[in-house]
């Protein structure tokens, strides 16, 4: 009994001390004369910082046993801007800037001031004769990057890169390329009019093979989208839409004239019409949920979901967003590919002389 009651005891700590590394939690705090609000949600810390100005930023990091908190806040002198720099121990923070005239919050990066400069990072661009594809050297050891080079790609990682040729005949359109994890799946291009042979490159190992269909497909199509690792393509000739599972090549027709047709609408295959696939080009949208929105018109204005009305003010610049991962956004502007962090700015990947007029499919990437 005695040892029952020592074991139930045991399980008990365990339990609350897994609790307490794992569950969610919200603080609300002052430091002075601000309000500050830190939020924790799945590796995920958010803070909120009011006075006059609503300030906000977030980091990504494991829940430590210590709760993180903003220790002290340091107001910053710059002309035309309300600017001050969260201080969290063992954390980088960064100035977070709001433009009085405008009434948004300005990334630091794009503001010329002496006082900012000190918390500028210097990132190092190798620049080289823009010929028709420069690296720039900026990418971490676990990032991938394919770029289409109209027989196959230039694979990125690290510091270097790989070109992999895969088919024999330029083909400038790669609509039909699609990716599942770190695998980019398309048809045999070297088969004309019609394919029944697709193409998996992994952009990990460079490796490729081939998926052997049991029905052509016309190249009057287009990718749907997947469903973990079923692949769907609506073929516009013959009306009829795929399935073709990754794994094994295995191909149904789960849509046609004569079966109906269905979409993939909250977690299930559900029946529609076939104009949304023949006018209205349906896909299976990502379940990826975002922390942020982005504006992107003549300039980028970043909001995060825990408040939109807080905007900040990344580029000045319209853009073509291409990635995101946590707090990192992958785009595309003037031919180059670019990263932006809020603790960097903008840094530049790659240049490549037809990217903004051809970047449909052109890039897809992998972080491990």
């Amino acid at each position: 009994m005695k040892r029952k009651f020592v074991l139930l005891i045991i399980i008990s700590i365990i339990l609350i001390v897994i609790k307490f590394l794992f569950s969610n939690y919200k603080l609300n705090y002052k430091i002075g004369e601000y309000d500050i609000l830190t939020k924790y949600s799945k590796n995920r810390y958010y803070f909120e910082i009011k006075n006059d100005n609503t300030y906000n930023f977030d980091i990504y990091s494991k829940r430590k046993i210590k709760k993180v908190v903003i220790s002290d806040i340091k107001e910053l002198e710059v002309e035309k801007y309300n600017c001050i720099l969260p201080i969290i121990k063992g954390y980088d923070t960064y100035p977070l800037c709001y433009d009085i005239e405008n009434n948004y919050l300005v990334d630091y990066h794009l503001i010329d001031d002496e006082v900012l400069k000190e918390y500028k990072k210097e990132s190092v661009e190798i620049e080289k004769n823009q010929k028709d594809f420069t690296f720039f050297n900026n990418l971490n050891s676990n990032e991938y990057i394919a770029l289409w080079t109209y027989t196959g790609y230039n694979i990125m990682n690290g510091k270097e890169y790989t070109n992999v040729k895969i088919f024999n005949k330029d083909r400038y359109d790669n609509d039909l390329a699609h990716m599942i994890g770190d695998n980019i799946f398309m048809p045999n291009y070297d088969q004309e009019h019609e394919f029944d042979t697709l193409i998996k490159l992994n952009i990990v190992s460079q490796k490729t093979s081939n998926i052997k269909l049991s029905k052509k497909i016309d190249y009057d199509s287009y990718v749907v989208g997947n469903i973990k690792n079923k692949l769907y393509i609506f073929d516009n000739k013959s009306s009829v839409l795929y399935e073709i599972n990754t794994k094994n090549g295995e191909i149904k027709t789960i849509g046609s004239s004569d079966k109906g047709y269905v979409k993939y609408l909250d977690g299930k295959f559900v029946k529609c019409s076939k104009s949304e696939y023949k006018v209205d080009k349906i896909k299976i949208e990502s379940n990826v949920k975002s922390n942020y929105t982005y504006d992107i018109d003549n300039y980028v204005l970043k909001s995060y979901v825990n408040n939109k009305k807080v905007k900040t003010l990344i580029s000045n610049e319209p853009i073509a967003k291409v990635f995101e991962l946590n707090n990192k956004l992958y785009y595309i502007k003037d031919n180059y590919y670019y990263v932006y962090t809020p603790t960097n700015g903008s840094t530049k990947i790659f240049y490549d002389y037809e990217l903004s007029f051809n970047n449909t499919k052109a890039v897809f990437m992998y972080i491990k």
